[in-house]
């Protein structure tokens, strides 16, 4: 089941709607015999909202009561900040079919950056003449370096393992310079048959973690990926979850092997999780007498200081009974009991006064 989550301001020591929300957060209503996944996030202010701070290396208390804590919970597990990029391709490029690659990321990023990489390729040319190669809807871009592998070349200005610029490109045929702004084509020929013409990975700079669709599209015009001023790659989504990669113009009606994310320093948000046992029998105590309005509290300490954090709260019976009654009902000899972690215990006495616990299936 979802958490439910809490944001800390750590600078005005108030809880705050959220990290992109300095507004103070709704009072929270906490229910007796509920067992809560609960996770807080610390938060420093920034220019326009919060960044995220790591709290995990501080002991933190949080409770839940009047005059004293009805609830308490001391143990804490950090959420890992770890964020998994996966590169799916939704259809494979081909005659009559533009590839199309999905970006996601998860869980969202709140920090970092990353960069696209477009895998080095191969493009095998069928024929070389007068200076023409030719190669089935080749993908290659006037200006793009690329170096010749397996020509059986003869009276030609080119020569294998050389690199050399792609020129006067069309959907299937392109010829090669000396420079990238010359316009002026190598004689190339061969005795027979073509060869390979070897492009190596282009690289985006740097994105943010939280970068739009138009952004991305713009890294990979500037890195290259672009003909008479069209992008090549065009891409849709949602900025810092997920990206659709579409191969068109000249890119079209091509396989591509699936993008790589380099250089990532991308990070989800940092915070502290635990299950909160509301199944005590101070909560059902304060329930029963009609106390309602009660305070929330969380304590941070670390480097000899202590930071405190309170809000409203309000506390409800639940009407849905659970197996674990709260407190212990008078002439029972047994009740169940729910630990931290929702498992029920039988705890009995015999009449020699002895308590036994025994866990439940």
């Amino acid at each position: 089941m979802e958490a439910r989550k809490f944001y800390l301001d750590i600078q005005s020591r108030q809880f705050v709607g959220g990290p992109d929300n300095n507004l103070a957060a709704s009072t929270p209503v906490f229910f007796e015999e509920d067992v809560e996944s609960i996770e807080l996030y610390f938060l420093r202010p920034n220019a326009s909202a919060y960044d995220y701070v790591d709290y995990s290396s501080n002991t933190v208390k949080f409770a839940v009561g009047t005059t004293t804590p009805a609830a308490l919970q001391l143990t804490w597990s950090t959420i890992a900040s770890a964020v998994t990029a996966t590169i799916t391709s939704l259809v494979t490029g081909g005659s009559g079919s533009n590839e199309q690659q999905q970006i996601t990321l998860s869980p969202k990023p709140v920090s970092g950056g990353f960069a696209l990489q477009l895998p080095s390729r191969s493009v095998t040319v069928s024929t070389v003449s007068t200076g023409v190669f030719t190669a089935a809807d080749h993908g290659l871009y006037n200006g793009q370096s690329v170096t010749l592998t397996a020509f059986s070349l003869t009276a030609s200005s080119v020569a294998n393992g050389s690199a050399y610029f792609v020129i006067r490109n069309s959907k299937d045929t392109f010829s090669l310079a000396s420079t990238a702004s010359s316009t002026t084509a190598l004689a190339a020929s061969v005795t027979s048959g073509g060869g390979t013409v070897n492009l190596d990975a282009i690289t985006t700079g740097q994105l943010t973690y939280n970068a739009s669709p138009a952004d991305v599209q713009s890294a990979f015009v500037a890195a290259g990926l672009t003909e008479n001023d069209q992008p090549q790659l065009t891409v849709t989504g949602t900025a810092g979850a997920q990206y659709v990669v579409t191969y068109g113009n000249g890119s079209a009606n091509r396989d591509y092997a699936n993008l790589t994310i380099v250089g990532s320093t991308i990070a989800a948000a940092t915070g502290l999780s635990a299950n909160v046992n509301f199944a005590t029998s101070e909560i059902a105590a304060l329930v029963a007498a009609g106390t309602t309005s009660a305070k929330l509290e969380v304590e941070v300490a670390g480097s000899g200081k202590r930071q405190t954090y309170q809000d409203d709260v309000t506390l409800s019976a639940d009407i849905i009974s659970s197996a674990s009654p709260a407190p212990v009902p008078a002439g029972s000899s047994s009740f169940a009991l729910l630990d931290s972690s929702s498992n029920q215990w039988i705890i009995s006495i015999d009449p020699d006064g002895t308590l036994s616990a025994t866990k439940t299936p």
